[in-house]
């Protein structure tokens, strides 16, 4: 039989490697196979007459196989030219603002496949942006919220590379316009849209930065009036207050961002909202208590607020009592309001019920009734705590939020007065000695958490223990 020679692949690129291979050869037959300046094989062939051999492509030329009983084969392989990498560049968004993450990603291939595991380093005229491997897929990426505002040369080069093209060195280069950055935006809405006088209103600011929302953001909710409160915006940037005091007609209310750690310019920016606020339907009563945490043989005042419309109800009989049976009964002022004050609350809480039992008055209020929660402490021994309030520092830092004083009376003179956030195991702000006639105060700095909370308590040692006092703590409002 005469041999047959194959050559897999035929063309192949410098120092890629093909197989020869021959049919035809008798069993046993000894073939020689030579290739250029390669060593020739010497290949026996097997039982079907089949041999092979491999070598690396040098030149293009003839590849000769033969044995002393079957003759001699010949083919020819082709060398192709070998063609350098190519790498591309781009970059995700195509129009990013300052301070927006952006993505630039370079794609390298040899001869158009994919180049995998080649490390690519990115970079602009200020220096590099960071370094990536290759996919499979040939691309490496890195993301960067660092490119300024204007025109950036984003420079891609391939550092190292196993492949047979000459990738080392190769770059490419793409061009990123960035945008100036964006100021914060903030925007206000309330609910509901048609609140009536006394009804509670929740006032929402949205605050974002370039679009996205803006996390931990301080917002200061007020009107010309005063302040409302303040609110901390979540993972949808959204800050919130929720207020009863607003009076029955336009109310202008403004939100400020008064702290925010963002690349947005936020500290300042404000925005407004006015809710407009019906007059109040039939009677309202409203009940508040003084002091809002008073201890048991306490005098407390209970007032009740009686309202036709949003208007004060003058010379209505209000009647006041406990599940435990009539506290007394009161007469409305020009003002609205009639109070009873009573020592005789129990420790716990009480719920006392303010009812309408007479008044001259357009509104049907004979009957309407509100109610309100005292809750009354252990007896303090003679402490009592003041109701404290705090401004805000400027600028408002994270640490140092506001400034509050708080005092208490009645403690053992010579004796320390500690006073907590909270109730008695909440957090310390401050410590003071009693003077002379019982009266301890002192100075503390809250931050931001810390303003959050609505009442303070203070505690002094005693022979019978440890004596607690609670009052509030709130914005000052003067």
């Amino acid at each position: 039989m005469a041999l047959v020679l194959t050559l897999t692949p035929s063309t192949v690129a410098a120092g890629q490697t093909f197989q020869a291979a021959v049919t035809g050869a008798a069993p046993g037959e000894v073939i020689t196979f030579t290739y250029d300046a390669a060593p020739p094989q010497s290949i026996t062939a097997d039982a079907m007459g089949n041999a092979s051999a491999t070598f690396t492509g040098t030149t293009t030329g003839a590849v000769v196989a033969a044995g002393p009983t079957s003759g001699a084969a010949t083919a020819t392989l082709t060398i192709s030219a070998a063609q350098n990498c190519v790498i591309t560049v781009t970059s995700t968004p195509a129009n990013p603002t300052a301070g927006q993450p952006v993505t630039v990603t370079a794609t390298v291939t040899c001869n158009g496949t994919p180049v995998q595991g080649a490390t690519v380093l990115f970079a602009t005229v200020n220096g590099p942006l960071g370094i990536g491997v290759t996919s499979a897929a040939g691309q490496a990426s890195v993301t960067t919220s660092t490119l300024p505002s204007g025109l950036n040369v984003v420079t891609a080069t391939v550092i190292s590379a196993e492949t047979t093209c000459i990738c080392v060195g190769t770059s490419a280069t793409v061009n990123i316009t960035v945008a100036a950055a964006q100021n914060c935006a903030i925007t206000l809405s309330s609910t509901p849209a048609n609140p009536t006088a006394g009804q509670p209103v929740t006032v929402t600011a949205t605050v974002t930065c370039n679009g996205a929302p803006v996390q931990g953001a301080t917002v200061l909710f007020a009107t010309v009036n005063g302040p409302l409160g303040i609110g901390v915006t979540t993972a949808a940037g959204q800050a919130s207050v929720t207020t009863s005091t607003l009076p029955a007609g336009a109310n202008v209310i403004t939100a400020t961002v008064i702290a925010a750690n963002t690349t947005c310019v936020c500290v300042g920016v404000s925005a407004t909202a006015t809710v407009n606020v019906g007059a109040a339907q039939s009677c309202v009563v409203t009940l508040s208590s003084t002091p809002a945490n008073p201890t048991a043989g306490q005098p407390v005042t209970v007032t009740a607020t009686v309202t036709c419309n949003g208007a004060p109800v003058q010379g209505a009989t209000v009647l006041f009592a406990t599940v435990n049976g009539p506290l007394g009964i009161g007469v409305t002022s020009a003002a609205g309001q009639a109070s009873v004050t009573t020592s005789t609350l129990p420790a716990g809480a009480n719920v006392v019920t303010a009812t309408v039992i007479a008044a001259n008055t357009t509104c049907t209020c004979v009957g309407v009734s509100g109610t309100a929660t005292v809750n009354v402490g252990a007896s303090t021994g003679g402490l009592t705590a003041n109701p404290a309030c705090y401004t805000l520092n400027f600028p408002p830092l994270p640490w140092a939020f506001a400034t509050a004083t708080f005092s208490a009376s009645g403690a053992t003179p010579g004796a320390v007065v500690t006073f907590h956030l909270d109730g008695p195991s909440g957090p310390v702000v401050c410590t003071a000695v009693a003077n002379a006639s019982g009266n301890a105060s002192c100075t503390a700095t809250l931050n931001i958490g810390q303003v959050l909370y609505s009442s303070y308590t203070a505690t002094t040692p005693s022979a019978g223990g440890t004596l607690s006092s609670s009052s509030t703590l709130g914005i000052c409002l003067t």
